[in-house]
């Protein structure tokens, strides 16, 4: 692949295929996909993501007012840590549960990047806004494995945008490609984004590993 000519969504996307395949294969996700993952570990899940979400929501403003332009990739429509929230007042779980230490790990890589190189935080930024993809087809199985209305409560996180989540994918990959980043701007948001999802597989690892693994998935 030509990386001076293509654009910047589509080395994202080649430059990380097996990094996201191996987290997409992981028994975590693979239970959470077949609507069998314990409703204990789906708690826990929402939580860890929440320390992820903060951190990363408060290092892109920071970069957005630095960088007006990018403006048209993270907008208020996207933040996650509202949903996050509301999910687990829903469900009656904790907002403030300790960092794992894989999403500790994460959240420090935000850190060292945010001081370092904060372009790259645009790649952790494209792993977590990508997974809205599959996440909306997970939702259908959680709600009925946890008994959630299907309007949503409990399962905002999972299915931010509703059946406008193809047309804000794609207003998301346009306004990334828009911004033409030079190279030396890409390299470092493609070992961020390879490295985010291997640290979301580590995060399931974690989860699974946890005494909540033996929970059922009833309310």
């Amino acid at each position: 692949m030509n990386t001076e000519t293509a654009g910047t969504m589509l080395i994202l996307r080649e430059s990380t295929a097996s990094h996201h395949r191996r987290a997409e294969q992981h028994e975590f996700q693979q239970q959470f996909v077949r609507g069998t993952l314990p409703r204990p570990l789906y708690l826990h899940w929402l939580a860890q993501l929440l320390h992820i979400h903060a951190a990363l929501e408060a290092h892109l403003d920071r970069l957005v007012t630095r960088n007006p332009q990018l403006k048209t990739v993270f907008d208020d429509g996207r933040r996650k840590v509202g949903p996050l929230r509301k999910d687990l007042a829903y469900l009656g779980a904790s907002a403030d549960e300790p960092a794992l230490p894989a999403a500790m790990a994460l959240v420090a890589r935000m850190d060292r990047l945010a001081s370092e190189q904060p372009m790259a935080l645009l790649g952790i930024f494209y792993v977590l806004e990508g997974s809205t993809n599959g996440s909306k087809f997970i939702a259908r199985k959680v709600r009925p494995a946890y008994e959630l209305p299907v309007t949503g409560e409990g399962s905002a996180y999972l299915d931010p945008y509703g059946d406008v989540q193809p047309a804000r994918w794609q207003e998301f990959k346009a306004a990334v490609d828009a911004l033409n980043l030079p190279a030396t701007d890409v390299a470092p948001m493609v070992v961020a984004a390879q490295e985010t999802f291997d640290s979301i597989r580590e995060l399931g690892a974690e989860l699974l590993a946890s005494p909540a693994a033996t929970g059922s998935t009833g309310r």
